[in-house]
């Protein structure tokens, strides 16, 4: 009889925790979860809160265009914060600089109030970060310190020769050495230049633009 009634109270708790666990609502457990603010792989920006809190904040909710804002500021923030430091404590050597009349796919602005021509600048890298981002060099008058802008045609080169490198070669990433081939749009009249990155001055003494020098092929030579 004991055992009876044992067995019975067994019987009944097993329903009762089955009936329990049937009428709960789905966790979020169940699902992969992401800290807050985050990008799901599928481009939907979800928000959730600290797992554990028994909050209804424990659901996924869209953010709102404010939230969206704030995490894609933070996003650019960081990587600009990431760029600015790429430099590390590395070093750029200008190789030479000369006018250029090769093959770009930059041109000066013929409408321009400041005539400009293309220059050339042959540089090596060596001992900054592999966030350092070569298109953010800034070519600048060394006469008066204005910027004439950085997003060079940058074409990487062997660093032994300073031939152009085929397509499919695989650049060296920081702190490793590299060498550039940069094409800046340049006033005409100015005869010398600094680099700065991110407010870095990386030349210590202006550079002087020598009168010509070597040129890439146009891509139909390059390509015979």
């Amino acid at each position: 009889m004991t055992r009876d009634i044992l067995l019975v109270c067994l019987l009944a708790l097993c329903s009762l925790v089955a009936c329990e666990k049937k009428a709960a609502p789905p966790t979020q457990a169940e699902e992969p979860t992401m800290p807050a603010g985050t990008l799901p792989k599928s481009g939907e920006i979800t928000m959730v809160s600290e797992p554990g809190t028994g909050q209804q904040g424990d659901l996924q909710r869209p953010l709102t265009s404010t939230e969206q804002k704030q995490v894609v500021d933070q996003i650019m923030q960081a990587r600009a914060r990431e760029q600015a430091a790429g430099l590390g404590g590395g070093s750029v050597t200008v190789n030479g600089a000369w006018n250029y009349t090769g093959y770009s796919y930059l041109s000066p602005n013929p409408e321009a109030a400041i005539k400009a021509r293309l220059v050339a600048v042959d540089l090596t890298a060596t001992g900054h970060t592999p966030a350092f981002d070569f298109d953010d060099i800034e070519i600048i008058d060394g006469d008066n310190n204005i910027s004439y802008g950085s997003d060079p045609h940058a074409t990487p080169l062997n660093l032994e020769s300073g031939k152009a490198l085929p397509e499919t070669t695989l650049i060296p990433a920081g702190p490793r050495a590299s060498r550039w081939l940069m094409i800046y749009a340049f006033p005409e009249e100015t005869k010398h230049f600094h680099l700065y990155y991110w407010g870095q001055q990386l030349t210590q003494k202006t550079v002087t633009v020598a009168p010509s020098g070597w040129e890439l092929p146009w891509p139909k030579e390059a390509a015979e």
